[in-house]
């Protein structure tokens, strides 16, 4: 009852950083190019129409100008605006486009047969034989698939016996200890330079 049902995410939870900086950079690109337009349009547009309203003495305070509309650079703002929601288009389709998973093959592995006893030896005791490993199989490509070419089979490996243990056991030389100085040169401990 006290359990806490956990969902796993299908990403680790720092993998999607990419795409949270391509967001903030769409964000910024986008209000750049909105903030400009609003700016052109109140400098280049209401503030003329306001000035040829509101008619008011050159040496007054009130005065807003002569009421020219600029529109070179109410087009100027237009076409900043448009080209930074072309780059926020290519961005996004760039930060949100998915990685093509790694082609894969499927492998079919067949179970390992029950191998029967053999009698082997001098007392005819009863002895496992050694499972043979099955090779995995790989289907046969389709026509459609594209692959013209495939990998031949592989032969099957050769159970081989175990040598003969000998009767008499080797015995293991000492290791001779061997002091490399810093060149990498042997050296004899023994001698005092």
């Amino acid at each position: 009852m006290g359990e806490i049902p956990r969902t796993l995410s299908p990403e680790p939870p720092f993998a999607d950083t990419g795409k949270w900086i391509g967001s903030v950079l769409i964000a910024v690109i986008l209000g750049e190019g909105l903030w400009g337009l609003i700016v052109s349009l109140t400098n280049n547009l209401i503030l003329p129409l306001l000035a040829r309203v509101i008619v008011a003495d050159a040496q007054s305070p009130l005065y807003l100008g002569k009421g020219d509309i600029n529109v070179p650079a109410l087009f100027a703002s237009v076409l900043e605006l448009c080209f930074a929601a072309i780059v926020a288009v290519i961005l996004n389709s760039w930060v949100r486009r998915k990685t093509k998973p790694a082609r894969s093959q499927s492998v079919r592995v067949s179970p390992i047969p029950a191998q029967p006893a053999v009698l082997s030896g001098p007392s005819l005791e009863p002895v496992q034989a050694a499972p043979s490993v099955p090779l995995p199989t790989v289907p046969a490509p389709s026509a459609s698939s594209g692959q013209f070419w495939s990998p031949p089979e592989p032969s099957p490996p050769k159970v081989t016996a175990p040598p003969p243990p000998t009767a008499k056991a080797a015995k293991p030389k000492e290791a001779k200890e061997v002091y490399y100085n810093i060149v990498g040169e042997p050296i004899n401990p023994t001698e005092d330079e």
